[in-house]
């Protein structure tokens, strides 16, 4: 066996360089220009439009109707982990949420989960949003997407539960 190694490569033979190393950066690894180089973006802001309906201020109406928002999200993992998410619906209530996504899996399509607890505030009611527990919600969403993306979940309120289903694009900074 050890003597088919040693026909393998029979007239190989090493030689040394004898020029030193150069002790100039090389230019494909050059750190000179490191100042100048753009950073890294670490937060995105989202514009989102979309549709949703349910029991956001009394449990006697379900309105429905376009929904307009804000998502400004942490880029510190790359991806988006910790939201928060600002909804203005045409019924004049606006919801405001924090949230935490779940990636999935690192596929093209970036699949997520989302849990968001929040309130939708009326501006009708002044300081008495702050103190009607009616307000507070929890939602949780699925979804897809980093920079475009798309959503849709349900939320759970004392006043009922809500629909949503948005699609947005976010603006990396």
């Amino acid at each position: 066996m050890l003597s088919n190694v040693s026909l393998a490569a029979p007239s190989t033979t090493t030689t040394l360089d004898p020029q030193p190393l150069s002790g100039e950066s090389d230019p494909y690894l050059s750190d000179k220009a490191a100042a100048l180089r753009t950073p890294a973006p670490t937060w995105q802001l989202g514009l989102l439009a979309g549709y949703g309906g349910g029991h956001i201020v009394e449990n006697d109406e379900w309105p429905q109707g376009v929904i307009y928002g804000l998502r400004i999200a942490n880029l510190e993992r790359e991806r988006p982990v910790w939201d928060l998410h600002f909804e203005f619906n045409e019924h004049n209530a606006i919801g405001i949420f924090g949230a935490h996504r779940w990636n999935l899996e690192n596929d093209r399509f970036y699949p997520y989960a989302r849990l968001a607890l929040g309130t939708f505030l009326d501006p009708d009611d002044e300081l008495g949003n702050i103190v009607q527990i009616k307000r507070f919600r929890a939602r949780g969403g699925i979804g897809v997407g980093e920079s475009f993306f798309f959503e849709m979940g349900v939320g759970l309120a004392v006043v009922g539960a809500d629909l949503y289903a948005i699609t947005g694009y976010g603006f990396n900074f």
